[in-house]
């Protein structure tokens, strides 16, 4: 490697560890210094979360549907990488990383959502936030030779399924507030299952079946949630 090279990334190292120690000071000395009143030990309540899941059928629905989308979430940006890489576009690293400014909506919609969520209820923005979603997926499929209606869709996908998740997860919060964290807990064990199994599968089914084919998968399992979401339409306990 050239020492020109050799210095930038040093230089980039040392200003990486220079903020990450600035930021464990800060919290140190700026963060609330508030013991908690845990009654059990880590593994125990690992221990616990399946009797969760078997007692309390809204976290069972709430996990389902999450774990369904972070799939269709993970198997598209898995996919998007190793298909942009291939022939006939055979983009750079450096370009397939700009793709990600499209995920600035999604950040962005998280915010809109918490307050449509208080309200209008989750039950309307899982429905909104996964028809954009699904509508997106499917439409991404034929068009990524087309780099802005890539984006597009992208952004929109995004935006969709962060809706349906802060929504989603508002629902789980809300089983017993009185001990939130484990019910949060019991739900992102199964949410990242499912966001595992999606990029394992995005990054090997665009050379297995091609790019359309794999966005149709994202695709389906979005609308299976939305299926369960519909299901349970009735339901208060279920959706809030």
């Amino acid at each position: 490697m050239p020492s020109s090279a050799m210095s930038l990334r040093l230089d980039g190292i040392s200003a990486f560890a220079t903020a990450c120690a600035a930021v464990a000071v800060s919290a140190f000395y700026l963060l609330p210094g508030i013991g908690g009143s845990v009654s059990s030990g880590y593994f125990a309540s690992l221990r616990r979360l399946p009797s969760l899941y078997a007692r309390v059928a809204p976290l069972q629905l709430a996990a389902i549907r999450g774990a369904l989308w972070f799939f269709a979430f993970c198997a598209v940006w898995a996919g998007l990488g190793v298909a942009l890489s291939q022939p006939p576009l055979s983009y750079s690293s450096e370009r397939i990383g700009g793709y990600a400014i499209a995920g600035l909506l999604g950040i962005a919609a998280t915010r809109v959502a918490g307050a449509w969520t208080d309200r209008v209820g989750a039950r309307r923005v899982l429905i909104v936030g996964l028809v954009v979603a699904l509508t997106a997926a499917a439409s991404m499929g034929p068009c990524l030779s087309n780099a802005a209606l890539t984006l597009a869709c992208l952004a929109l996908f995004d935006a969709g399924l962060f809706a349906a998740q802060v929504a989603n997860q508002s629902t789980v919060l809300a089983i017993d507030p009185a001990a939130p964290a484990r019910f949060n807990s019991a739900y992102m064990l199964v949410y990242f299952i499912g966001g595992t199994v999606g990029t394992a599968f995005g990054a090997a089914a665009v050379g297995w079946f091609g790019w359309p084919a794999t966005t149709g998968v994202a695709a389906a399992a979005i609308a299976l949630a939305m299926i369960i979401t519909i299901a349970v339409w009735g339901s208060s306990r279920s959706l809030g």
